[in-house]
C-alpha cells in the first residue's frame, strides 16, 4: 500500500485573499427591507449584522411559541406523558388545531401542533399541562427570558395572541432564536417538517407548517411564524457556506412581506459579510505522474471540480492537503490527494485530486513544458 505523505500547512492567506474587514456600511448599503418596522438578523455568534429599531416593543405573535416550548421542555415533563385537554375561549380567527376536551394527546403531539402548524390550542394546554395554568407558566416564560438575557421582552400568554403588557423586539427574538436552536433538538427539528399529523376533535388531522420560507429559500433553518392585528412577524434562520443566520422581522403588513424580508435580509448578510473565494479550477494540473502500466506515459493529476466557497472578509483560511508521494505511478482516475479549507474551524471548501487519462503533446521527457495553472483539458486524451 502506498504511503501517503501528509501535507499540513497552515497558511495564514492574506496575502492571496485578504480583503479589510467590512467597514461601518452607508446608509444605502444597508438591506433594503420591504415592510418590516422593525428587523435585526445575527449570526451563529450572536454578532449583530443589521438592525432598524431592534429594541422597540412590539408584539411577537406566535414567535412567542418558541419560548413556550423551551419551558415545556425545560420542565423535564416526559413528552410521552398524556395530557388532558381542557376547553378554551379564544380570539376569532386564531388558528387552532381543534383540540376538545376528552381528547388524550401526548405532550410530544401538542409540542408539534404548536410549533408546525401555530395552534394556539396546543399552546394553551402545554401551559396547563406544563404548569397548572397560563399564568403560572407565563412567570416561567419570563424568568427564562432573563436567563438569555431578553431584557425588552415580556409574556403574558404562551401562544402570542394579543394581550396588553404581551411584547417583546426583534433584538430579543433574534437571540432567542438562536438560543433555542442551538440548545433544543427537538425545536429544531419541528420546525423545519413541513406538516404533523394528530387527532383533535375526534378526527385525525394533517397540519401542514405556516412556514411558506421553507420551501423556498435554500438553507432554511426555521424557525416560527407569527400574525396579530398589528402585522405579521417571523423568526428565521438559515444555513450557508458554514455559517448560521438568525433574523427577526416584525410588523409587516401582509402575509408575504414577513418572508421577502427576511430573505432580504438573509441574502444581504451572506452578500455583504462573507466574500466569494476561488479555491481550485477543476482540469488545473497539481502534478505529473508516470502511468502505473506504461513505463513512458504521463498522467497529469487536475482537480475534480471547481472548489469555492464564502469567507468572512479579514479573516484568515487555514489549509490542509494530502498527497501520495513523489514518484506515484497511477492509473487513470486513481485518486491521488484531497484539500480542504477552513476559516477559524468553520469548513470553507474541499476538493480531490486524482489522474487524468494519458497527457500528449507535451514531451514525457520535459514535462515542465507544462505551464502551471494550464487547463489540460485539451491535452487529455
Amino acid at each position: 500500500m502506498r504511503r501517503a505523505i501528509f501535507l499540513v500547512a497552515t497558511m495564514l492567506l492574506a496575502a492571496l485573499f485578504a480583503w479589510p474587514a467590512a467597514p461601518a456600511l452607508a446608509e444605502e448599503a444597508k438591506p433594503q427591507v420591504t415592510e418590516a418596522k422593525s428587523y435585526e438578523i445575527i449570526d451563529q455568534d450572536g454578532n449583530v449584522l443589521a438592525s432598524h429599531d431592534a429594541t422597540e416593543h412590539m408584539a411577537p405573535a406566535s414567535i412567542t411559541k418558541i419560548m413556550t416550548a423551551m419551558v415545556a421542555l425545560d420542565s423535564g415533563m416526559d413528552l410521552d406523558k398524556t395530557c388532558t385537554i381542557q376547553d378554551m375561549t379564544y380570539q376569532d380567527g386564531a388558528q387552532l388545531a381543534g383540540y376538545k376536551a376528552g381528547d388524550a394527546p401526548t405532550l410530544r403531539e401538542l409540542m408539534m401542533a404548536m410549533l408546525v402548524y401555530s395552534a394556539n390550542d396546543a399552546a394553551a394546554n402545554i401551559a396547563v399541562a406544563v404548569s397548572g395554568s397560563v399564568d403560572k407558566f407565563a412567570e416561567l416564560m419570563n424568568k427564562k427570558a432573563q436567563e438569555i438575557g431578553m431584557t425588552n421582552t415580556q409574556f403574558k400568554n404562551p401562544h402570542g395572541l394579543e394581550e396588553d403588557g404581551h411584547y417583546s423586539c426583534a433584538h430579543d427574538l433574534a437571540l432567542m432564536g438562536r438560543y433555542a436552536l442551538q440548545n433544543y433538538p427537538l425545536i429544531a427539528a419541528a420546525v423545519t417538517t413541513r406538516s404533523v399529523t394528530v387527532t383533535a376533535g375526534g378526527q385525525q388531522k394533517t397540519l401542514v407548517s405556516t412556514d411558506d420560507l421553507m420551501g423556498s429559500y435554500a438553507g432554511l433553518c426555521g424557525i416560527k411564524t407569527g400574525a396579530v392585528e398589528s402585522g405579521t412577524t417571523f423568526l428565521g434562520s438559515s444555513r450557508r457556506w458554514g455559517v448560521q443566520l438568525f433574523s427577526a422581522v416584525l410588523g409587516c403588513s401582509t402575509h408575504e412581506g414577513r418572508f421577502t424580508d427576511t430573505a432580504i435580509l438573509m441574502d444581504w448578510a451572506y452578500d455583504t459579510y462573507l466574500g466569494r473565494i476561488s479555491l481550485a479550477r477543476k482540469a488545473w494540473p497539481v502534478r505529473v505522474v508516470s502511468d502505473a502500466d506504461c513505463f513512458w506515459a504521463k498522467r497529469v493529476v487536475t482537480a475534480q471540480w471547481d472548489a469555492a466557497g464564502r469567507v468572512y472578509r479579514g479573516q484568515d483560511v487555514t489549509w490542509h492537503t494530502t498527497m501520495l508521494p513523489s514518484g506515484t505511478m497511477l492509473g487513470a482516475q486513481q485518486p491521488f490527494g484531497r484539500s480542504s479549507w477552513t476559516q477559524q474551524g468553520r469548513p470553507v471548501a474541499r476538493e480531490v485530486y486524482s489522474a487524468s487519462r494519458w497527457l500528449h503533446r507535451v514531451s514525457s521527457y520535459n514535462v515542465f513544458a507544462l505551464p502551471l495553472f494550464y487547463d489540460v483539458a485539451g491535452l487529455v486524451s
